[in-house]
C-alpha cells in the first residue's frame, strides 16, 4: 500500500515533475515526451508520477498553467510598480523580455502549438486569462490618463502581438548580422504603435 504524502510533499513532488517535464516537452515534443521518459530523469518510476498527475495531458496543463502564472506574477508586479503610466508601461515591456529570455523552455511551452484544451483543465483556463491580462491592463492606465486612445484591449494585444514577434524571431535566431538588433527593433515597433495610438496633439513619451 503506498504511503499517504503530506500537502508539502504533493507540492514539493508536483513542482520537480513539472520541472523536467517542462524541458523535455520544449526539447522533445509532447509526442516524443513520456511519463516514464520523465520518471527516468528524476530517478522515480512511471507509476510514482501518476500519484501526481493523473495523465499526460494532464501534466501538461499543469505544467504551462504553471509557466503562465509566473509570467502574469512579473508582469503584474511591473504593472504596480513606480512612476507614471509610461513607466509602469516600460516596466511590462521589460518584465516580459526577461522573463522569456531567463525562462526560454517555459515560454516556448505557453506558445506551443500542441496544448491540452482549456475547457478539460480550469486551472490552465485560469492562468491563461491571468496572464492574458497582465498583458493588456497597464494599457487602460495609458487609455485613462488619456496618453493613447482606442480600446485598451485590442491596443493591449497589439503590442504584445509585436513583442511576442520579436521574441521569437530573436529566440529563432532569424534576427541576422544585417537586421536591427532586438532592443532596436522592439523599441521602435512600440515607437510607432505608440504613435498611431497617441491622440492629436498628444505629448510624445
Amino acid at each position: 500500500m503506498p504511503l499517504l504524502l503530506s500537502d508539502d510533499q504533493v507540492l514539493e513532488g508536483r513542482a520537480k515533475i513539472r520541472a523536467v517535464a517542462e524541458r523535455q516537452f520544449t526539447e522533445r515534443g509532447f509526442d516524443q515526451t513520456s511519463m516514464r521518459s520523465i520518471a527516468q530523469e528524476l530517478g522515480w518510476t512511471a507509476t510514482a508520477l501518476y500519484r501526481y498527475f493523473p495523465s499526460k495531458d494532464a501534466l501538461l496543463a499543469a505544467t504551462r498553467a504553471a509557466a503562465l502564472d509566473r509570467l502574469a506574477e512579473v508582469l503584474e508586479a511591473a504593472t504596480q510598480g513606480p512612476g507614471d503610466a509610461w513607466a509602469r508601461s516600460r516596466a511590462v515591456g521589460k518584465a516580459y523580455t526577461n522573463f522569456a529570455f531567463g525562462e526560454p523552455a517555459a515560454y516556448h511551452l505557453m506558445f506551443a502549438y500542441e496544448q491540452p484544451a482549456e475547457a478539460d483543465y480550469p486551472d490552465l483556463a485560469r492562468a491563461n486569462a491571468r496572464a492574458r491580462r497582465a498583458m493588456v491592463i497597464y494599457v487602460e492606465d495609458l487609455v485613462a490618463d488619456g496618453q493613447l486612445e482606442g480600446d485598451p484591449f485590442v491596443l493591449g494585444h497589439v503590442y504584445w502581438a509585436a513583442l511576442h514577434g520579436a521574441v521569437v524571431l530573436q529566440m529563432a535566431g532569424k534576427l541576422g548580422p544585417d537586421a536591427p538588433a532586438f532592443d532596436k527593433l522592439r523599441h521602435e515597433a512600440v515607437r510607432l504603435i505608440t504613435r498611431g495610438a497617441r491622440p492629436p496633439g498628444g505629448a510624445a513619451p
